[in-house]
């Protein structure tokens, strides 16, 4: 059954139409509807109609439905010679098989290969290795990541060099016209160079024309997400029958840091004078609440075309808001949230009090299952997620990361991790041969190798091995050099350990190892801005450890983490999970329950976004997926107060929950009495106060001092209480030293009384 919009849009026969499609309003069907309903009612050949998405599952699940409306068995088809039916495919899927039937006409052979990300970074490293140039100073990775946006934006290596501009800009230039040369030497293309050929391909007459007679018929899906080279591609597929059907959301245009344009879907009537416009504006997946709060959010953006989702599903709950004092007590609260008793929690046991039981508990046989898989959080960066899933492994909930790594096995988390191991253990060669080299220290692998040979063979220490490098004579100078720098500043932060707290031992590493500047050279600006965020965490959590002597606290620190590690893995029968995922890699997905976490200035909207109008409104769009992924209810958190490498900050509510009418929020009261192993009074959470916004402005934060205790006031026999390990009794002092004993075997620690976060407990 389709609805009269939907109808319209499949009625539609010859040029240009924008269909317009709100989050959850049956786009694919009606898209899937009209292509069959050209072939099957109205004589249109199959093999006239090409369709683009942006995805593999896309393009196999639109085939799947296609070959059913059509009786045909898409299973073991070849898209690309199957007659008698629609060519569909993603963008570079095509843009594949158009160029292996015409590059000719570039002067490639047909027989082109395609080089992965490390066939590039080799090939890019030994241009920049010819030029005599420092990798430390031109970065490989940044060096391609400039190669390939000015790819997206349709330049070649001879277009590129006349927009140069600066330094770095030159040696892109020169790299980039050899990485060319070398690519057509090698018959072989980039990911990014499909694209790029295939316009280069239209631009040949005689290719245009072949391609334009045989695709009368022409649909793009997701259109808002076109960057400039597709957007181009497709004017010039359509520019001669004008048959072309454009399905996307304004409102859901997030990928603009990736090249997207928002202006091709805000311009399409523009480009394509006499398009008919069909608004599919009825949700079928959220309630009335939920679409009603996501309509008020988005309508505030000034760039955006006019349409209005509804709904004729249930009222549904009001948007819960939930405060917390801190980002731990948040991640408790988040997982008090999936516990308690929810419409819908159990698959059966009712009535049940869901938030004192442990899942674990809740096995084979038990009568009761809380079905997790219909939860999912939702937060704006990946490293949100590293107190979220420590919440989640303390409450026994099983979680699954969707679309990236988990936060202990996130690559630059391991190789600080890797320092700390090594500082605690000097025999441990699996860490020192992850980071002797990183960041480069111009020691190659077989150099790495010969080295650790000596130090198995001699069975010492890597330190003392270090001592006598130079009697080494298998290794280069220049290895010898790099290996002795390593042995420095390993006997420097050894040293420094022993008189600095965990957290400021990290910090040392990543400033001693220009750790921060090798992120930044080696994946560029932006995804080192994302990796750094991702240390300042792991620091967040080293800061737990504050006030225990500090070798001892590096032993819990590793314990700890090899504890989560371990028990966090997943279980290959198990799809009885929480999802977990940035707001981002969400889009297109849905949940019955949806938490957003993190509404506050600078983390969402993100603080880089704060001064640019246009990217306040990219991430107002992102609010609006992250609200409209939910189904049945929508949850949204903050704390007031987060902990950023060795300060807290407070950051007042992000701006978009102000933009949510108060007759769709419920600002939910909890009652906080030492959960999950935290401490803090009974609070009441029944504000949330949110700042006007005329213009945007930056976060205003609020520091405070981690905690400063008087070690005078603690006296033998005390009760006290720890920020992690609960509570305890003190069972001797000595100065501002003191033993603490806790309980649920924790045993004895040894903390400074001045700076451990405790309070007296009573």
């Amino acid at each position: 059954m389709l609805n009269p919009s939907q109808q319209q849009a499949v009625d539609h026969l010859d040029g240009p139409l924008l269909i317009l499609a709100g989050a959850g309003a049956g786009k694919t069907h009606t898209l899937t509807e009209r292509i069959a309903t050209m072939i099957a009612d109205r004589g249109i050949a199959p093999g006239g109609i090409l369709a683009m998405t942006f995805t593999n599952k896309a393009a196999k699940e639109m085939r799947e439905r296609l070959g059913k409306k059509l009786g045909r068995d898409t299973a073991t088809m070849n898209p690309y010679r199957m007659s008698g039916f629609p060519l569909v495919g993603t963008f570079h899927s095509v843009g594949i098989f158009f160029l292996r039937s015409f590059i000719e006409h570039l002067g490639y052979d047909k027989n082109f290969v395609i080089y992965d990300e490390d066939d590039k970074i080799r090939l890019v490293k030994s241009l920049i290795k010819a030029r005599d140039l420092d990798e430390k100073e031109i970065a490989p990775r940044a060096v391609i990541g400039a190669i390939s946006q000015a790819k997206n934006q349709g330049m070649t290596a001879t277009k590129y060099s006349t927009v140069v501009d600066n330094y770095f800009q030159s040696i892109v230039r020169d790299i980039y016209l050899a990485y060319e040369k070398a690519l057509i030497e090698n018959n072989a293309l980039d990911f990014d160079d499909i694209l790029l050929r295939v316009h280069e391909l239209l631009q040949v007459p005689e290719v245009l024309e072949k391609l334009q007679e045989r695709y009368r018929y022409i649909f793009v899906d997701e259109y808002q997400d076109t960057n400039d080279i597709q957007y181009q591609a497709i004017r010039l597929l359509a520019s001669k029958y004008r048959n072309l059907s454009v399905v996307g959301d304004d409102w859901q245009g997030i990928y603009g840091w990736r090249g997207a344009n928002i202006k091709n879907i805000l311009s399409f009537q523009k480009d394509f004078p006499g398009a008919v416009v069909v608004k599919l504006e009825q949700n079928y997946r959220s309630t009335k609440t939920i679409i009603a709060g996501a309509n008020a959010v988005i309508k505030c953006n000034k760039e955006a075309l006019d349409k209005t989702l509804w709904t004729d599903n249930e009222e549904g709950n009001k948007i819960q808001l939930i405060e917390a004092i801190s980002e731990k007590q948040e991640a408790d609260l988040i997982v008090k949230e999936i516990l308690s008793p929810h419409p819908n929690p159990l698959l059966k046991g009712e009535g049940i009090e869901n938030d004192k039981i442990s899942p674990r508990l809740l096995g084979e046989g038990s009568g009761v299952r809380c079905d997790f898989s219909k939860w999912a959080i939702l937060y704006r960066t990946n490293s949100q997620s590293r107190l979220i899933e420590e919440a989640m492994i303390r409450a026994g909930i099983p979680y699954k990361i969707y679309g990236g790594l988990r936060f202990y096995e996130r690559k630059e988390v391991k190789d600080i991790l890797a320092y700390m191991r090594l500082l605690f253990n000097s025999m441990d060669t699996m860490s020192l041969r992850r980071i002797i080299n990183v960041p480069s220290r111009k020691i190659g692998e077989k150099s790495v190798e010969t080295f650790l040979e000596y130090v198995h063979n001699l069975r010492a220490s890597f330190s003392e091995v270090t001592e006598g490098i130079d009697e080494i004579d298998e290794l280069t100078p220049q290895a010898r050099r790099g290996i002795a720098g390593f042995g420095v500043l390993y006997t420097e932060l050894t040293a420094y350990l022993r008189e600095h707290s965990l957290k400021e031992t990290m910090q040392e590493v990543i400033k001693k190892t220009g750790y921060i500047e090798y992120l930044r050279y080696e994946y560029g600006e932006q995804e080192g801005e994302t990796k750094e965020e991702n240390l300042k965490e792991f620091a967040n959590m080293a800061s737990r450890y504050d006030g225990i002597e500090p070798q001892e606290a590096l032993m819990m620190f590793l314990e700890d983490i090899a504890l989560i590690t371990d028990t966090d893995r997943d279980d290959p029968e198990q799809n009885n999970y929480v999802s977990m995922m940035t707001i981002h890699s969400s889009k297109g997905l849905e949940f019955e329950n949806v938490i957003i976490a993190g509404a506050e200035e600078g983390l969402f909207p993100h603080s880089r976004t704060l001064m640019e109008p246009r990217e306040i409104e990219e991430e107002r769009r992102l609010m609006y997926v992250a609200m409209t992924r939910a189904k049945r209810t929508l949850t949204i958190t903050r704390a007031r107060e987060r902990y950023t490498f060795g300060n807290y900050s407070a950051n007042p509510p992000s701006r978009f929950l102000k933009e949510i009418p108060e007759d769709f929020i419920e600002r939910k009261e909890i009652e906080v009495k030492n959960f999950f192993g935290g401490f803090g009074s009974n609070i009441s959470y029944s504000t949330f106060d949110t700042p006007s916004h005329g213009v945007p402005e930056k976060p205003v934060e609020k520091k405070r001092s981690v905690t400063s205790n008087d070690p005078n006031s603690f006296s033998l026999g005390e009760r006290i209480r720890h920020v992690e390990f609960g509570t305890g009794t003190i069972v001797s002092i000595s100065g501002p030293i003191a033993e603490i004993a806790f309980g649920a075997g924790k045993g004895i620690k040894k903390m400074h009384l001045g700076i451990a976060p405790i309070e007296k407990e009573g």
